[in-house]
């Protein structure tokens, strides 16, 4: 894999390169560098720093190789798009001529010239985030390399780096203290994961050394344990912070310290584990005047306390994660959080941290203050237990039609599940959904059977209608209009074919759907309600699947829905490959756009890796069916 990738790199680092000039007909799309810039982040993947190795990302720097090698005009846009985001130094190293392979290890020897410096500069300055870890085992690097790299250079390896990623900063066989390599007064993001007490002088320095260059950090992000009172006073010397992530790190967290981060300017997302914390109760002003995002990992009792004393007036994203809750509470808590911030909050999760294989009941008429906040895009509950069916799903999807994230927890099939209506009934209901995490039942799974396709009319061509008709002015005039209407139809842009194949809305719609209605016999803020004794709401509350029999071309362009995530969150149905089938063929009819279907925490890993694969061939062989209607290929010719 990790060849593939390098190979699209080095492609392209084997210039400067020499490129033939634009016609001057093009000069002024060619010098409009946001469009440019637009082609090139098309053509990239994405640059997820933990995903650099896919074959995905290898296509997309393949690509971007290639299209630095077409125009003078792409070679800037293109290289910088393809060096962004590295996670090995291997392929810098590579323009060094003294970088050379011996007995199949990489070694640094001779001389490296100023020319060679100012290649390597060329494109080390593209880089802007970087992943330090382990070289892959095919990739025998000598670790002298690094120290010798260290000694040679005068300026920082990377000059232009923003974010630096380090997933295990405690690696064994790991020259951890390379990570001093990536020193510059250009970082923005630091991660650092995994750590201990062993890294903590490390991490201090780093964070000391960075504020002595005048480092402008925005980010920071420490999880393991281990790190001392002095190492995280640090932080406090970057004014211009605006989002800290500290975990594993409460034994050394104090509230003198916690007020003090609370003062800093601009600081907007906070998350902290105050596991172990010797912080036992908040009785005064914490600060946090501009806080949108708060994530507080600790028994709920105590992330009650903090809330009075937060400053913030707007926030916008709210995190509990306990292990210790009741539902006093958990109902006071939901009730605390809407009263305060209910005009602002558009993101809600709580999470039981459970220990052992129990579950924590909760009882849904805790989340009933949360019902009227239509504005709400995120919801996450994880860690609990209780029955969930079909209409608490329709009315969570008609009181909140703005989510595009939705993770419902892990329930097994001893308690009641939604069943494979409730996945049609999100899709009509929240449109915008991109993740979803739902316990599917899928234990009494109907066959799928693929709704009626209304498709416009086509008259035969002249040679069967016969030359009586073909003689026909009108008759000919008629046949020409439908021909190009049906023409229009199989030479429509993807959307259009897709919309069509799946099952989408066959009625005239604008490009833009009004939000769907909450029902009006929703519970009322504070109403009791539960998991059997819902609301209901009637069919007519959700909108139709078809609002006209006589479809128009038009009606085609409704896009399918856009779910990009699916992960189910259940365990121990039983069913065969026919049952498998029907799954992937339902959940490919809804979300014909899905790019992952997944088991929740590996339960069950097997079979649901086995209906993503299928969901995956579907649309495999959807694409190259439209493919084909296209280019008027195959059958369609």
């Amino acid at each position: 894999m990790l060849h593939q990738v390098q190979a699209g790199i080095i492609t392209a680092a084997q210039g400067p390169i020499t490129n033939h000039n634009c016609s001057p007909s093009a000069s002024r799309f060619h010098s409009n560098p946001d469009i440019l810039g637009e082609i090139c982040e098309y053509l990239s993947s994405n640059d997820d720093l933990e995903e650099l190795d896919s074959v995905q990302v290898a296509e997309g720097r393949q690509n971007l190789a290639w299209l630095a090698l077409t125009c003078k005009a792409f070679l800037e846009p293109a290289l910088d798009q393809l060096w962004r985001s590295l996670n090995t130094l291997y392929p810098l190293f590579k323009i060094l001529p003294a970088f050379i392979q011996t007995d199949g290890t990489h070694v640094l020897r001779g001389t490296i010239t100023p020319e060679d410096w100012d290649r390597f500069d060329w494109y080390a300055r593209r880089v802007k985030k970087f992943c330090y870890t382990r070289d892959p085992d095919n990739l025998d690097i000598a670790m002298h390399v690094y120290f010798r790299m260290a000694q040679l250079r005068t300026s920082p390896i990377l000059p232009s780096l923003r974010h630096l990623y380090c997933p295990e900063i405690s690696q064994q066989d790991f020259l951890i203290s390379g990570v001093c390599l990536f020193l510059t007064p250009s970082l923005q993001v630091l991660e650092f994961h995994k750590i201990t007490s062993v890294e903590d002088k490390l991490s201090g320095t780093f964070l000391h050394t960075l504020w002595n260059d005048g480092a402008q950090l925005d980010t920071i992000i420490f999880k393991g344990s281990g790190l001392s009172p002095g190492t995280l006073d640090l932080i406090l010397n970057f004014p211009s912070l605006r989002s800290l992530e500290l975990t594993g790190m409460g034994p050394a967290m104090e509230l003198d310290w916690l007020k003090k981060v609370g003062a800093m300017p601009k600081l907007d997302d906070l998350a902290l584990d105050f596991t172990l914390s010797r912080i036992e109760v908040v009785e005064e002003d914490l600060g946090f005047r501009d806080l949108k995002s708060l994530m507080v990992t600790a028994p709920l009792s105590f992330t009650r306390s903090i809330l009075p004393y937060l400053a913030t007036p707007s926030l916008e994203t709210i995190v509990s994660v306990s292990c210790s809750d009741s539902q006093n509470d958990r109902t006071k808590f939901v009730e605390e959080v809407v009263e305060r911030w209910g005009s602002t909050i558009r993101s809600f999760s709580l999470v039981h941290l459970m220990t052992g294989d129990n579950m924590e009941d909760i009882q849904m008429v805790t989340l009933a203050p949360l019902i009227p906040i239509k504005s709400l895009t995120g919801f996450r509950l994880e860690g609990y237990s209780f029955d969930l069916t079909d209409d608490n799903i329709r009315i969570l999807g008609s009181a909140w039609p703005n989510l595009t994230k939705l993770l419902l927890p892990f329930l097994g099939s001893e308690r009641v599940r939604p069943s494979i209506e409730s996945l049609r009934i999100l899709k009509e209901l929240c449109p915008k959904l991109v993740h979803l995490r739902l316990p599917l039942d899928t234990s009494e799974l109907p066959a799928f059977v693929p709704p009626p396709i209304a498709v416009p009319r086509v008259a035969p061509p002249p040679e069967v209608l016969g030359t009586a008709a073909a003689a026909s002015s009108s008759s000919s005039s008629s046949s020409s209009s439908e021909a190009a209407a049906a023409a229009a139809a199989v030479e429509g842009d993807a959307d259009t074919m897709m919309a069509e194949d799946s099952g989408q809305s066959s009625s005239p719609s604008s490009s833009t759907s009004p939000a769907p209605s909450v029902p009006s016999n929703l519970p009322p803020t504070g109403a009791p309600f539960n998991s059997t004794d819902l609301p209901s709401t009637s069919a007519s509350t959700l909108p139709s699947s078809s609002s006209s029999s006589n479809p128009t071309l038009s009606s085609l362009r409704k896009h399918p829905h856009a779910l990009q995530r699916l992960t189910i969150s259940t365990s121990d149905d039983s069913w065969d490959s026919r049952d498998q089938l029907h799954l992937a063929r339902h959940i490919d009819h809804l979300f014909p756009r899905l790019r992952h279907v997944s088991a929740f925490e590996g339960r069950d890993e097997e079979r649901w890796v086995h209906v993503h694969d299928i969901v995956q061939a579907f649309q495999t062989v959807r694409n190259e069916t439209l493919e084909q209607r296209r280019r008027g290929e195959g059958w369609f010719s």
